[in-house]
């Protein structure tokens, strides 16, 4: 990165894919909110997100969902836009739209608009978390929108497997929680007295990241984020949560074999490793295990598996759940034969990590997923604006 002297101190940042023509800007406000700014002269489409380094982990026995309710009610108005629906039809009316998501460790919240109407949707974004209200009028009309997605999550195979590891997990781990919450569990007398607490302990402007991706200049959209965003409070003394204290997993939750009846018509086999977290990513060794699993060619897994009949396909890959853990998950679609003998695709498996951990890494494979992940930095398709935003400010 290089400093460049402007509105205030911003970061150019020089190293980018080969055919990447963005410029991009990094800078950190004085309240201590991390900013990304992205300028593309070209872009039809500004976009913002804002990601909250909080989620439903921080949540208490009795409070499971309210991190997904706190996101939920902050579009519903602030001091500044008290109209519930003043985000909503400023951004329709300007061919926006809006979303966001709230995981185990953060939230994000983000939009995209047409160029000319940027400033505007940008400020009432800002006021989110600046002056939000929760808004008395909409708890209950919330509440059941929060309750739908609970619903709709009843035949979500994906959604139905990651509760139940949830409920697996060691009891005194914060990971054994209801993170979406529905209906029962927020439906409370005093439940936006325990939001105002909730937003007033966590949502500090230090544990933000923005992303700003635009047809501006970076000094333009330097300008117009200072005016903003350094509203936002910065809690006195905050301490970040720690999730490492009580491990998510112990003798009582590991080493199992579940059989689930799936909603689709589905025959898998999935096996999950729960591996330390590790944001090296100059090595990503995660991202390397997924090649060497995941292979396809002349004495793989998956050239066995497939040989004597036994899978469709295998997939393997990591997913990093917050920075305490990571999972690394091996997924193979089974045929009728390999559902019959299931035993034997996982000796299968467990013997081929077995001569992986004793051969060591093959260099020429290496250097081959090297070169491969190299070309794909270097050649990467151009994110939209709404994609880009998402990803940067997580």
């Amino acid at each position: 990165m290089e400093e460049k002297e402007g509105a205030g101190k911003l970061m150019k940042i020089t190293k980018k894919t080969k055919t990447d023509d963005l410029d991009y800007g990094f800078t950190k406000l004085p309240n201590g909110l991390k900013v990304l700014l992205i300028s593309d002269p070209e872009t039809k489409v500004s976009s913002a997100a804002l990601g909250v380094n909080i989620g439903s982990l921080v949540e208490k026995d009795d409070e499971e969902g309210l991190a997904h309710f706190c996101e939920h009610l902050l579009f519903m108005g602030n001091k500044k836009y008290p109209s519930e629906n003043e985000y909503a039809d400023y951004l329709s009316k300007n061919g926006g739209n809006s979303n966001a998501l709230t995981q185990q460790d953060r939230t994000i919240y983000y939009f995209y608009i047409s160029n000319e109407a940027f400033e505007g949707a940008l400020d009432r974004f800002a006021h989110f978390f600046i002056s939000s209200t929760f808004n008395e009028g909409s708890i209950e009309r919330e509440l059941k929108a929060i309750d739908n997605e609970f619903s709709t999550n009843f035949n979500n195979d994906g959604a139905r497997w990651s509760q139940l590891k949830k409920s697996e997990m060691n009891i005194k781990s914060p990971f054994n929680h209801f993170g979406s919450g529905n209906l029962k569990t927020l439906s409370q007398p005093n439940i936006r007295d325990k939001l105002l607490a909730f937003y007033k302990k966590f949502y500090t402007s230090e544990i933000m990241n923005l992303c700003i991706y635009s047809s501006k200049t970076l000094d333009e959209s330097l300008r117009l984020v200072e005016g903003l965003f350094v509203q936002i409070p910065k809690i006195e003394n905050f301490k970040m949560p720690r999730y490492d204290e009580v491990k998510p997993y112990d003798e009582n939750s590991l080493k199992f074999f579940y059989k689930i009846a799936p909603v689709k018509d589905l025959n898998e086999i999935s096996l999950e490793w729960y591996l330390p977290f590790c944001e090296d990513y100059h090595t990503n060794p995660a991202s390397f295990l997924s090649c060497v699993m995941g292979h396809e060619g002349p004495y793989t897994l998956t050239s066995s598996l497939n040989t004597d009949n036994l899978c469709n396909a295998l997939v393997a890959g990591s997913s990093r759940v917050c920075k305490t853990y990571i999972t690394f998950n091996i997924a193979i679609s089974l045929t009728k034969k390999g559902l019959e003998n299931y035993k034997e695709v996982i000796l299968r498996t467990l013997k081929y990590i077995k001569v992986i951990q004793n051969k060591g890494i093959n260099k020429r494979f290496y250097e081959e997923v090297k070169e491969i992940a190299k070309l794909n930095f270097d050649y990467r398709v151009k994110l939209s604006p709404i994609s880009a935003t998402k990803i940067f400010s997580s």
